[in-house]
C-alpha cells in the first residue's frame, strides 16, 4: 500500500505510514492532533549502539599527499583529544572497505610445480544510494546536480556497482541496478519539492539561520535589528510591538525549517537502515543545497552512529558551488531590506555556512567526504564515489563524562613520525540525563523484546508480511490499535496519549539484527477521536534484512500508563 504525499504523511521516507479504514477521515486530522517520528531501534542489551557517554567512536580516514587512504596504522599511531584533553583509546578497529582484486593462486599438488589457476573469487558488489535532495534544493541547483549525477552513473561506476536513485521528499528509488539508461531516467524524473526557502521579499527578511538564532534566544541584538526592519517595512511606530511580531515570525519560520530538516534526516536514516543489511560496500552520495541543522544534533548523532555500525559511508556534495554574499543585498533586494545593522553583518557569513554543518557532521562521522565551494559538480561526485579503502575506528570512554547535553570538540592527530592528513569526526554531543522512570521504561521494553514475554494489555493486533522491495528482502509489520480502548489524558479540549511501536528482527541464535521504532503523539479533538475510534489506527514499519530465518518481535506501548502488548513469530525472508 503506497503512502500518500499529504502533509500529515510526510514520513513515508522513513518506511512508516499511518493507515486505516477511514483514510479520508484521518487526512482531515490536523498536524497538531497527530504527529509522529521514526528512527532506527537497537536494544541496549545488544550493544550495537551505545550511548556516547559510555563509548565515543571516532571514525578516521588518513590520506597521503595524493589523497589515497593510508593502510597499516595501529592504535598507538593515533591520539584523540576531547575538548583539548587527551583520551585513552580503549577500542580500535580497522574497516577494510576495498574490493579485493581477483586472484590467481598456486594449487596444492599441481603437477610439475606449475601454478594452477583457481576460480576467481566473486567480487563483492558495491551499493551506492544516489540521494538527490529535492527538499532543500532550488530548481537551478537541482538541475546542475542531476547533470552531474547522470555523468556519474554513465562514467563513474566500476564493474559490479549497483546504484539506486533516492530523493528526500518522496524517497522513491529505482531498483538497485547497473542499468545506466534506467538510472538516467530516474534522475531526470526528480523535481524540487521545497517546503521552505529564504524568501527575500517578506517583511522583515528572516533567513533560516537567523530564525534559529532568534527563536532560540541566541542573539538578542539580531532580534532588535530585525524588529527595526519590521518597523520600517510594516510602518509600525511601537517598537515593543515590532519586537513581538518579529519574534513570532522567527518562531514560525524556525518551526517550518526544523520540521523540514527533521524530515530530511529521517529520509536519509531510512536509506541508511535499508542499506545496512546489504553485502559489500555501502555508500550514500548525498547531493543537496544544504539545510540548517541547529537543534537536530541528537538526530545527527543517531544517524551517524547507525551508519557507522551499519558499515554505511555517507558523503555529501553541496550543489550551491561557489557563492558570494553581497552585504546589504543586491539590486533585487527590496529597498526597505537594504543596508545591514552590525548585528546582521556578524551573522551574514553563517547564514549560508550553517547549511553545511550537518553535512560535515555526517561525512566526517562515517568516514565519508564533504565537498563544497566547488563548481565542478561532476568531478566532485567522481571523487566522492571513491570510497576510502581503509577506515580506522577509534573508541574512548570520556574521562569526567557528564550527561549535560553539551557539545564536545574532538581532535585526532598522528604521532610517532606518521604523516598524512586526518579526516575524523569533529565532535559529539553528550547525552542529557535521562529521567530514571524513562530509563527504566526503555530498559523494560528492551527486556521484553529480546526475551519471550508477551504481555497483552493494549488493544492491538499485529500482522507481518514478508516480501521484497527495491533494496532486497523485507518484512512489513502492521500494528492495528483500537483507539477507543486507549487510556487518554485530558489537556483543555484534547485527548492526549503517546504511543510507541517497535519492530525488531533477531537471528536464529537470538542476536539482534535490525529494528525500527515509531513514536506517535496524539492530542485529539472530539471529532478526530470519534473518527479514529471507528476506524482504528495502524502503524506500519518496514524491516530490511538479508535472506534467512528470523524471529520477529513487535511491541506496542501506551506512554501514559506504560501498558504493553508484545507478540513474536518466526519468519523466513527470501
Amino acid at each position: 500500500m503506497a503512502c500518500s504525499r499529504g502533509r500529515y504523511f510526510a514520513l513515508c521516507a522513513a518506511a512508516l505510514c499511518w493507515l486505516g479504514a477511514a483514510a479520508s477521515a484521518q487526512m482531515r486530522i490536523g498536524a497538531d492532533e497527530l504527529s509522529l517520528h521514526a528512527a532506527p531501534y537497537s536494544p541496549s542489551a545488544a550493544g550495537t549502539i551505545r550511548t556516547e557517554v559510555e563509548l565515543v567512536e571516532v571514525p578516521a580516514v588518513v590520506r597521503d599527499s595524493k589523497g589515497t587512504a593510508v593502510p597499516g596504522l595501529r592504535r598507538e599511531d593515533f591520539e584523540v583529544f576531547d575538548e583539548g584533553k587527551k583520551q585513552k583509546i580503549s577500542a580500535f578497529s580497522v574497516e577494510t572497505l576495498s574490493r579485493p582484486a581477483a586472484a590467481v593462486e598456486t594449487g596444492l599438488g599441481a603437477p610439475s610445480g606449475k601454478a594452477t589457476p583457481q576460480a576467481k573469487p566473486e567480487t563483492p558488489k558495491r551499493y551506492v544510494a544516489l540521494v538527490l535532495d529535492d527538499l532543500n534544493t532550488d530548481f537551478a541547483s537541482l538541475r546542475r546536480g542531476k547533470t552531474a549525477a547522470e555523468k556519474f552513473v554513465a562514467e563513474g561506476l566500476a564493474p559490479g556497482d549497483m546504484v539506486g536513485v533516492f530523493t528526500t521528499a518522496l524517497s522513491q528509488s529505482v531498483r538497485f541496478t547497473a542499468d545506466v539508461p534506467a538510472l538516467g531516467a530516474a534522475i531526470e524524473a526528480v523535481t524540487p519539492h521545497a517546503r521552505y526557502s529564504d524568501d527575500l521579499y517578506t517583511c522583515p527578511v528572516i533567513r533560516a539561520y537567523e530564525a534559529y538564532l532568534i527563536a532560540n534566544h541566541l542573539d538578542n541584538e539580531l532580534l532588535k535589528a530585525k524588529a527595526a526592519e519590521m518597523a520600517r517595512c510594516a510602518h509600525m511606530s511601537n517598537m515593543d510591538s515590532a519586537m513581538r511580531a518579529t519574534e513570532s515570525k522567527a518562531e514560525a519560520i524556525w518551526e517550518n525549517v526544523r520540521n523540514n530538516t527533521g524530515d530530511t534526516l529521517r529520509s536519509i536514516a531510512s536509506i541508511v537502515g535499508a542499506m545496512g543489511a546489504m553485502p559489500g560496500q555501502r555508500l550514500v552520495l548525498l547531493t543537496t543545497g544544504g539545510f540548517v541543522s541547529g537543534g537536530e544534533e541528537a538526530e545527527l548523532q543517531r544517524l551517524t552512529t547507525a551508519a557507522l555500525h551499519g558499515g554505511v559511508v555517507i558523503s555529501a556534495l553541496d550543489l550551491r558551488g561557489l557563492y558570494v554574499l553581497i552585504p546589504g543585498g543586491d539590486a533585487g533586494t527590496p529597498k526597505w531590506a537594504r543596508g545591514m545593522h552590525p548585528a546582521e553583518i556578524q551573522v551574514q557569513a553563517r547564514v549560508e555556512d550553517a547549511k553545511d554543518d550537518g553535512l560535515a557532521v555526517l561525512a566526517t562521522g562515517t568516514g565519508g567526504r564533504f565537498i563544497h565551494n566547488n563548481n565542478d559538480l561532476a568531478e566532485g561526485l567522481r571523487r566522492l564515489g571513491a570510497v576510502p579503502e581503509f577506515l580506522y575506528v577509534l573508541g574512548f570512554v570520556p574521562s569526567d563524562a557528564v550527561r549535560n547535553g553539551k557539545y564536545h570538540e574532538l581532535k585526532v592527530r598522528l604521532i610517532g613520525g606518521r604523516h598524512g592528513s586526518v579526516e575524523a569526526r569533529m565532535g559529539y554531543y553528550a547525552p542529557t540525563k535521562e529521567p530514571a522512570d524513562d530509563s527504566a521504561r526503555r530498559g523494560e521494553r528492551d527486556r521484553i523484546l529480546t526475551g519471550g514475554e508477551s504481555p497483552d494489555d493494549v488493544a492491538a493486533r499485529v500482522a507481518a508480511e514478508p516480501g521484497s522491495s527495491d533494496t532486497g528482502p523485507r518484512v512489513v509489520t502492521k500494528a492495528w490499535i483500537d483507539v477507543s480502548r486507549l487510556n487518554f489524558g485530558n489537556k483543555k479540549d484534547r485527548r492526549t496519549q503517546r504511543l510507541t511501536v517497535i519492530a525488531a528482527l533477531f537471528d536464529a541464535a537470538g542476536n539482534f539484527v535490525v529494528g525500527r521504532q515509531a513514536e506517535a503523539e496524539l492530542a485529539l479533538k472530539n471529532g478526530s477521536f470519534e473518527a479514529l475510534s471507528a476506524a482504528g489506527l495502524t502503524v506500519s514499519l518496514s524491516l530490511h534484512a538479508a535472506s534467512g530465518s528470523y524471529r520477529l518481535r513487535v511491541l506496542v506501548e501506551e506512554g501514559l500508563t506504560g501498558k504493553r502488548t508484545a507478540v513474536g513469530r518466526a519468519l523466513e525472508l527470501h
